[in-house]
């Protein structure tokens, strides 16, 4: 029997030996806790952590012992070994350094030493290995630019200390400088030392380092000399060294000088060939460095009416030119404010730009950010002349776009009693165009024999704005002056049908499918939101700046797998997949950067490295990362276990490594990450034809808030709460030190900005959780009679929502009322997103209510004792709470059900509801634009994903 044991303990303490011995640290150590978990106290546990010392011990010895250790072997292990060992990154870096200074003609030892700090981004430790090679091997030129760009990198590095970014910022400009200065006058002379620039990139990099010490001037000088200048034969006049001049003469303020180099640029030469160069010179940049300079040179009487001289002599060679109409038009408003100019003379230089560009589609938005005044008298002139100019010339569609452009913004932007009139007229003459415009397309493509499908494969058509107009005409606030500015869902859904409609026609019109999403979004029909964002194909850093659009709250809104679409792509219908393929995204775009680093030092392109290695830490520390982590987290708990659909052909759909993202613990760690953040969303895939001082439009049809830091804050708070009751339940030690007020400094009193009431009501709740979950863990952080207060302000909070669920009659509570679609006055008949949201974050809460119930009841981890009575009474009302959930999902479901529903929706669509219906001429316009029977399909499917949306709650269990 005892050789039976001893056969056991061999194989056991195999498995730790060998894991040890092919350098799995964190392998052997869960075997051992494991072993000592169950009782066992031999002394080979013992002498794993006695040797685990002792080897920590003997590393520090030899990272310290004279002479150092120069073997690049033997320099890896080290250098390994104290990664794997906390607070030894500057231990790291001596190593290296000290064998350098023993080896100083070592090539390959500095070179290993230069590439690990960065390859890892520690730029301090490349940098002190760049100046070593620079120093050691001065004939290879190029070490002396990684010396420069490497003290660039630290400065502008945000975790290098003040001193730091200081000390090596002005380290990097004195290298930059002289690296200027060695360039000999004479371009002949071979003999130039080897620090001088020799290529257009050498200068780049020395130019970012000026910009980013603010030598703006230094620039200017540097670019008007006669070694490197723009004449050079390092420059020979590229364009990328003469927008660098314009950016840095209009940051320095030189505005005279600034004012004759753009003029230069922009006169128009007597000789032909040098016109035919002007024309690549049309730069806007070129033109605003003249308009800015004007309106600084304010003190000059002659300057406006010389510049406005010099602009349409550029005219009249270029009759087309766009940037000089609009530099036309700035030169007008410009004189307006100084009082040199009339209202007139501005509406003249507008008229003037719309009745030259009408015919393209950025018209408006050139006339628009002219027209930054608030007078509404000089939007309606310039408004009117547009209208007046395409009236009886229906020929062309791209200057009724822009006329019907700007009478919205004239109209219904800005005006918070804009009349239903002016709306419906909107919408009804653009939908009207549209229909027109659409029926002689089709006629055109019959004549010419084209296939029917030749339209619909189009990315999107100039006509198909009209729609959108149309659209976002409907989609006007219910209430003027309301900071949420919430339309009303009768507004959404037919805007949605206009959409759909033009989808049929153009179904790849990107501004279209975006502005459905987020209607579908607010209607809390997210299935088909989700499909519509599959059309979008999205790809690579669009997850960065476009994916938001769609997962904003989604965790809240819709965790659960729609049904399957034939033919599409799991991510198309299952959120948690479409979360997992973003995430995959952040982690694959590491590697791809992370190579491109290397070749990018190798082919000395520093400025495009620069940018590059911005792009990672916009990547590392992006905050949609933190999001989508969280969030994927979420409805992981919500979904309990069922993480994945496994279809049977989910590993043609992702890779292992896709499956690993979601179970492994790179997510926790994400998620738990408390460095700052990086913004990089995008809005402007929306039109947006309000005022200038308006909010956009798409700030209309946003779920909520936009998330930030303190939104990141809660959302770590409650996935720490869940994370510290796993803990106990597995028996896990639970990390103890984190205490309420620092969990990533959240401010519940801040959290208006980022929260809606749902999560900021919820995040207060988590808080109280947590010091419950903390207790049981073990933290002395509260006492008896604290956890008691926090338990009673959760009981509490459930008895105020059994009250906001409690169904007043069969169908209401105040819970629906407040958050559904009403299709008659007064009756609930389908959930909004508010509904889901509020739904989904309650089920959350309860569950970890649930879980702590449950561990108190099997005190299988010998958690603290909780209040028995308390726990029995927050047992009831979980499962009352939980109870009233289904209620209300059943009721709601019940109204979708009813026969009528799908009828009333069609009447929604095409005469509006029943206290705000439609003129009877829009009615007829609706009535012939909408195909009757893609109508009936769209009323149909908002219904089914409706239905679709409440089985996912009716499904959920705790």
């Amino acid at each position: 029997m005892s050789s039976s044991n001893d056969a056991v303990f061999l194989r056991r303490n195999n498995q730790i030996q060998d894991a040890i011995d092919s350098q799995n640290m964190k392998q052997a150590l869960q075997l051992i806790e494991k072993r000592m978990k169950k009782g066992e106290n031999t002394q080979f546990l013992k002498a794993n952590e006695t040797h685990k010392k002792k080897g920590i011990a003997e590393t520090l010895a030899l990272c310290n012992v004279d002479p150092p250790i120069s073997d690049l072997d033997s320099l890896d292990i080290l250098h390994r070994t104290l990664q794997k060992m906390d607070d030894h990154t500057e231990l790291r870096s001596a190593i290296w350094e000290r064998a350098a200074k023993a080896k100083s003609q070592d090539h390959a030892l500095q070179m290993r030493w230069f590439m690990f700090g960065y390859e890892a981004g520690d730029w301090k430790s490349a940098q002190k290995a760049a100046m070593s090679l620079q120093k050691n091997f001065p004939r290879e030129r190029k070490y002396y630019f990684w010396a420069i760009f490497l003290c660039y990198l630290v400065s502008d590095d945000a975790a290098s200390s003040d001193m730091d970014r200081k000390l090596f910022g002005t380290l990097a400009y004195r290298f930059a400088q002289k690296a200027v200065a060695d360039v000999p006058p004479n371009p002949t002379d071979l003999l130039s030392p080897t620090r001088a620039i020799q290529t257009a990139e050498e200068l780049l990099l020395v130019i970012r380092v000026f910009e980013s010490q603010y030598r703006w001037e230094e620039i200017v000088q540097v670019l008007n000399s006669h070694n490197v200048g723009l004449s050079s034969r390092i420059v020979n006049n590229d364009r990328t060294f003469m927008i660098a001049k314009v950016m840095a003469l209009g940051a320095a303020g030189l505005w005279e000088e600034g004012y004759s180099y753009a003029k230069s640029l922009l006169a128009v030469p007597d000789d032909e060939a040098e016109r035919n160069a002007l024309h690549e010179r049309d730069d806007w940049k070129y033109w605003n460095l003249l308009i800015a300079a004007v309106r600084h040179l304010d003190k000059d009487p002659g300057l406006l009416s010389d510049t406005q001289q010099h602009i349409e002599k550029f005219i009249e060679f270029s009759p087309k030119s766009r940037n000089a109409h609009i530099a036309l038009m700035d030169v007008a408003l410009t004189g307006l404010k100084r009082g040199e100019r009339t209202e007139d003379d501005l509406v003249a230089a507008c008229q003037r730009y719309f009745d030259q560009h009408k015919h393209k589609l950025y018209a408006f938005k050139d006339l628009r950010g002219v027209l930054e005044t608030r007078d509404d008298n000089l939007i309606h002139r310039v408004s009117q002349h547009c209208m007046d100019s395409v009236k009886g010339k229906p020929g062309d569609a791209i200057p009724l776009i822009n006329a019907y452009k700007m009478q919205y913004c004239d109209r219904i932007s800005g005006n918070n009693n804009a009349s239903k009139s002016s709306i419906e007229t909107i919408v009804r003459n653009c939908l009207d165009f549209y229909d027109s415009f659409t029926l002689l397309a089709k006629t055109q493509d019959s004549k010419n024999g084209s296939q029917p499908d030749t339209a619909s494969a189009m990315e999107s058509r100039p006509t198909d704005d009209f729609c959108i107009i149309a659209a976002m005409a409907l989609l006007q606030p219910s209430s003027a002056g309301q900071v949420s500015e919430k339309i009303s869902n009768t507004a959404l859904i037919r805007a949605a049908g206009i959409l759909e409609r033009l989808l049929i026609d153009s179904p790849h019109n990107y501004e279209a499918i975006l502005m459905l999403i987020r209607i579908y979004l607010l209607l809390g029909a997210c299935s088909i939101a989700l499909r519509w964002f599959g059309k979008l194909s999205v790809k690579q850093m669009q997850y960065e700046s476009v994916a938001h659009n769609l997962f904003t709250r989604f965790a809240t809104i819709h965790p659960h797998a729609a049904p399957p679409i034939e033919g599409a792509d799991y991510k198309d219908f299952d959120a948690q997949v479409a979360f997992i393929a973003a995430l995959d995204f952040y982690r694959s775009a590491n590697f791809t950067i992370k190579n491109s680093l290397i070749k990018g030092l190798d082919d000395g392109v520093y400025v495009n490295l620069d940018d590059t290695i911005e792009l990672q830490r916009r990547v590392r520390d992006s905050i949609c990362r933190r999001m989508w982590a969280l969030d994927l987290r979420r409805m992981q708990r919500i979904r309990k276990g069922n993480h994945l659909a496994l279809h049977g052909d989910i590993g043609q759909q992702f890779s292992v490594s896709h499956l690993l993202l979601t179970y492994s613990d790179t997510n926790y760690l994400i998620a738990q990450d408390t460095s700052p953040v990086q913004d990089q969303r995008k809005y402007d895939g929306f039109m947006n034809l309000e005022r200038c001082e308006q909010s956009p439009f798409e700030h209309r049809l946003r779920a909520g808030p936009i998330p930030g830091e303190n939104w990141l804050a809660s959302a770590r708070l409650t996935d720490r709460l869940f994370s510290v009751l796993e803990s106990i339940g597995s028996q896990k030690p639970v990390v103890l030190t984190l205490e309420l007020p620092n969990l990533g400094g959240l401010s519940l009193s801040q959290t208006d900005d980022d929260h809606t009431e749902t999560e900021r009501d919820t995040a207060k709740i988590h808080v109280e959780l947590l010091k419950v979950a903390l207790f049981m863990a073990g933290s002395k952080a509260h006492t008896s009679t604290e956890i008691e207060t926090a338990l009673g302000t959760v009981e509490d909070w459930l008895k105020a929502k059994r009250e906001d669920l409690a169904l007043q009659d069969p169908k209401k509570s105040p819970l629906i009322m407040r958050t559904t679609v009403e299709f008659t006055p007064g009756t609930p008949s389908a959930p909004t997103w508010e509904y889901f949201h509020g739904i989904w974050t309650l089920v959350e809460t309860l569950k970890a209510l649930w879980n702590m119930l449950d561990l108190d009841s099997r005190k299988a981890a010998k958690t603290a004792k909780l209040p028995a009575e308390q726990m029995k009474r927050l047992e009831t009302l979980v499962r009352e709470v939980f109870e009233d959930i289904r209620s209300n999902t059943r009721s709601l479901k019940q109204s979708l059900a009813e026969s009528a529903t799908l009828s009333t929706l069609i009447d929604l669509v095409k005469r509006g509801d029943t206290t705000d219906e439609y003129e009877k001429p829009l009615q007829d316009v609706m009535e012939k634009v909408m195909d009757e029977s893609a109508l009936e399909l769209f009323c149909g499917e908002l219904r089914e994903s409706w239905e679709e949306a409440l089985d996912g709650v009716l499904v959920a269990k705790l």
